[in-house]
């Protein structure tokens, strides 16, 4: 095996366990090198991810698990739940400019169609 083969194998390895949490006792398959391949990278680079829609949600061992287009997000309970409160907060605001937003939109609408 080459350094360089060897220091992607570590890469690999390190970017699983970093996914997971715990190592894995595998063989890093080619399968497993085309798959991850630019991932990690792709993921320091960007840093965020953009929630459109959500697939499934399920709750288990004491996570919640949001699946979508965009992939999973598991998420810790304990730590959703301290947070949630803010998030309600920040969502409820959000709304409330998107409904003032819509009803300016109508009352430009029915200005406009009634002149």
């Amino acid at each position: 095996m080459t350094t360089k083969n060897r220091n992607m194998k570590n890469e690999l390895i390190d970017f699983v366990n970093n996914e997971l949490g715990y190592l894995m006792d595998v063989k890093v398959s080619k399968a497993i090198k085309k798959y991850f391949n630019g991932l990690e990278v792709e993921w320091e680079k960007n840093k965020q991810m953009y929630i459109h829609e959500t697939h499934s949600l399920s709750c288990q061992n004491e996570e919640l698990y949001v699946d979508g287009e965009f992939g999973s997000i598991v998420w810790n309970c304990e730590t959703l739940f301290t947070d949630l409160p803010h998030i309600i907060d920040m969502v409820y605001k959000a709304r409330l400019e998107t409904d003032k937003r819509i009803k300016e939109q109508i009352e430009e609408i029915t200005r406009l169609v009634t002149i």
